[in-house]
């Protein structure tokens, strides 16, 4: 199911997409349109729905390699596949994602020219999604990301307090309009060299959310 949020609370600026330290946006950031979600960086760059940012990083060499043995034992293994014990490298790119507030779901239908206003409350608490058997990767690669991305990243992000969140429809369809919050959609490729001597790659997909303000979003039906 397609999802289109419409408004954040995270102001919409104008302004040229920026080199980041070790990352690059993915185009200049125009004022973006109604019903996209956008997040706006530490330095102000501003990066919409379907634009990405960028980074690469070298990971941690896996415990108890052979490297660690042999500088223990003074043992030499001169046929051994030395790149086993390379350390594995992570290419990552990072989408503005909307994430339904699943704890305490809102949702209405609107149709062209309706409007939604909602007085929301209390605590409302987004996690990440992650699939199984990564998150020693998904952690390393979110520790990554809020330097190089984002410093408002996190894998459990609860907001609390008192906001008036609007949608009007301004589209010539109808569609459902959702609570929820915009983070991040992260898709890292990992690559390493396996014994023996085989190159394998591994992708890890994390929908993660940041700290920030409620906003609504749509979805098509």
């Amino acid at each position: 199911m397609n999802r289109r949020p419409l408004r954040t609370a995270v102001p919409i600026l104008s302004t040229t997409a920026l080199l980041l330290t070790g990352a690059t946006a993915a185009s200049a950031a125009a004022p973006a349109p109604t019903g996209e979600p956008v997040i706006v960086l530490d330095n102000g760059t501003v990066v919409h729905a379907g634009e990405t940012v960028t980074f690469s990083f070298t990971g941690d060499k896996p415990a108890g390699s052979q490297d660690d043995a042999d500088a223990g034992s003074g043992v030499h293994h001169p046929t051994r596949c030395i790149e086993t014990n390379d350390k594995p490298t992570y290419t990552v790119k990072g989408t503005p994602y909307f994430l339904e507030d699943r704890n305490k779901p809102q949702s209405t239908y609107l149709l062209p020219r309706q409007t939604v206003s909602w007085a929301v409350t209390g605590t409302h608490t987004f996690t990440w999604d992650v699939g199984t058997g990564v998150e020693i990767d998904a952690n390393a690669i979110l520790a990554k990301a809020k330097v190089k991305l984002d410093t408002k990243i996190s894998n459990s992000w609860t907001w609390t307090g008192t906001q008036t969140v609007t949608d009007t429809n301004t589209t010539s369809k109808a569609y459902r309009a959702v609570l929820g919050q915009v983070g991040w959609k992260i898709t890292s490729v990992k690559s390493w060299v396996a014994a023996p001597c085989t190159p394998k790659t591994k992708t890890i997909v994390i929908k993660t959310p940041r700290r920030g303000d409620m906003s609504i979003g749509r979805q098509s039906s």
